[in-house]
């Protein structure tokens, strides 16, 4: 395989594909891999259940790849088709051969990922900076998108802390279990510990990746008004990233058709730290046939 720009050296964009697919065990039912050619390079997508279903198009979070989707693809891949997609421009087995200088780079990179699926309208989920991916490709392309699913979505309702780029720095520095649960804000009584191969992703990640991958940029009011499809999110009560009030004034503020969530016990990773409510309410809301505009604290 060919060495992305995401990755330092071939050598640790080979160490970290073999560390994902050791991650793909996780997952208990079968799945398929492929990849997909774009202007910006080949996506990675991991593939489950029936292609005749509705498609579920999933976007992970920063260095651990679509394997951390494990405890949610075997649940909705009963109703759904789902595609997790790697994203091009962070620490996963989709390979950047062209950098993203815009939002809308990255807007396109998606489109032209999902035209290579074969698809025309999606349920788009994020997680984190997937979170971020996916408002910025809904406002980018609000027709291809059905309904949107935001767990945790960085730099969209919230600014991140500058206290985040300290734990980031940290675990680089000190690639532990315990410095990488601290980075992700991890470690409520009610969470179990993380997948060892999962913790290793996180760390190669940190330690490898290469200065081509861009921060997301902060989106703009005037973008999110764009989102007029119904919109679920998310934030855990534990949140470690940003600031959980600012983000739920702020989503209030400027998407129309929302259903918002603060999940009780849990901390940023909400597919993992949570992931039977999860699971559930994602499917509640996409199978759900009537517009509604709630506040849930659960």
């Amino acid at each position: 395989m060919e060495k992305g720009l995401n990755f330092r050296t071939i050598e640790s964009q080979n160490k970290y594909f073999d560390t994902y697919d050791k991650s793909l065990k996780l997952i208990s039912v079968p799945i398929t891999e492929k990849y997909v050619t774009t202007s910006y390079g080949k996506s990675h997508v991991i593939c489950c259940g029936d292609d005749k279903k509705p498609p579920l198009v999933l976007l992970h979070a920063a260095s651990c790849g679509s394997p951390i989707w494990y405890p949610n693809i075997p649940f909705w891949g009963k109703e759904y088709c789902v595609y997790a997609v790697d994203l091009i421009g962070e620490s996963s087995k989709s390979i950047l051969t062209k950098k993203m200088k815009t939002p809308f780079d990255n807007a396109m990179w998606l489109d032209e990922t999902i035209n290579g699926l074969n698809l025309d309208q999606v349920f788009l989920c994020g997680l984190s900076i997937g979170g971020w991916t996916a408002a910025n490709y809904a406002g980018s392309f609000p027709n291809r998108v059905l309904k949107l699913i935001l767990l945790s979505p960085v730099q969209t309702f919230a600014k991140m802390y500058t206290s985040y780029f300290v734990k980031i720095m940290k675990m680089g520095f000190h690639p532990t279990r315990e410095n990488v649960e601290n980075y992700i804000g991890w470690g409520s009584a009610k969470e179990a510990p993380l997948p060892d191969s999962i913790i290793e992703q996180f760390t190669i990640s940190v330690m490898n990746m290469n200065s081509n991958v861009n921060f997301p940029k902060w989106i703009k009011k005037d973008y999110l008004q764009k989102l007029k499809m119904p919109v679920l999110v998310m934030f855990g009560e534990n949140e470690f990233a940003f600031s959980v009030p600012k983000a739920v004034k702020r989503a209030r503020l400027v998407i129309s058709s929302l259903e918002l969530e603060i999940v009780e016990g849990t901390s940023h990773l909400l597919c993992v730290s949570k992931p039977d409510y999860i699971n559930q309410r994602v499917a509640e809301f996409i199978n759900c046939k009537e517009e509604k505009q709630t506040d849930v604290n659960n």
